[in-house]
């Protein structure tokens, strides 16, 4: 008699586990930990199983990134909408952070060394309506929000200072370490401050 069947509903919610799992590897461990042996070992399973639900890594790979730019752009549309509140300063800090300390960072480096994965990320990206160039687009939405409740002058140049402001976390994700000068979160802190008096 052959095994019964998962359930579609049974299936998502163990491929919803599986992530979460692989999220804590990629946390404590990084991305060369993450493979799917040692996701098996993780989550205390058959080493078949991981590959019952994702066909290789690069599938598993592909669905952490899918889920993380959807918990990403829900992220920034909430920081757009805290507009008028806080500082200027504390926003553009806590979009570079969200970026910054998303386990996608781990894998950043990979999706751009190999094919398969970066064209299936992208898209997944391109579904999600975020990536690398949307950067630009939410940093000039928080602006613009700003500029609306009075916060921004009305004459900023928002392009040129979203592309700026993109530009420097697309920097501190994807340059070699010891190549790019990494600041601290305070110094990225008082750099944003700094610039923000001038917005």
């Amino acid at each position: 008699m052959s095994p019964a069947k998962r359930s579609a509903e049974s299936t998502a919610e163990l491929r919803t586990q599986l992530i979460e799992f692989a999220l804590t590897i990629l946390k404590r461990d990084g991305a060369d930990a993450l493979t799917m042996r040692a996701l098996a070992a993780e989550t205390k399973c058959a080493v078949g199983l991981p590959y019952k639900i994702f066909a290789d890594r690069h599938e598993l790979v592909a669905s952490i990134l899918d889920g993380e730019f959807a918990r990403l752009r829900a992220a920034f549309d909430v920081v757009a909408s805290r507009a008028g509140t806080a500082t200027v300063a504390e926003h553009l800090l806590e979009i570079a952070e969200l970026v910054l300390d998303s386990p996608a960072v781990a894998l950043a480096h990979e999706t751009t060394g190999d094919d398969h994965v970066m064209h299936a990320v992208a898209a997944h990206a391109d579904h999600a309506g975020i990536g690398p160039a949307v950067f630009i687009d939410i940093y000039a939405r928080y602006l613009d929000a700003e500029r609306v409740v009075g916060r921004v002058r009305a004459d900023l140049d928002i392009d040129a200072f979203a592309f700026l402001f993109a530009g420097a976390v697309h920097n501190l994700l994807f340059s070699p370490k010891g190549l790019w000068p990494t600041p601290t979160r305070q110094e990225l802190g008082g750099y944003f401050r700094s610039v923000s008096a001038h917005l």
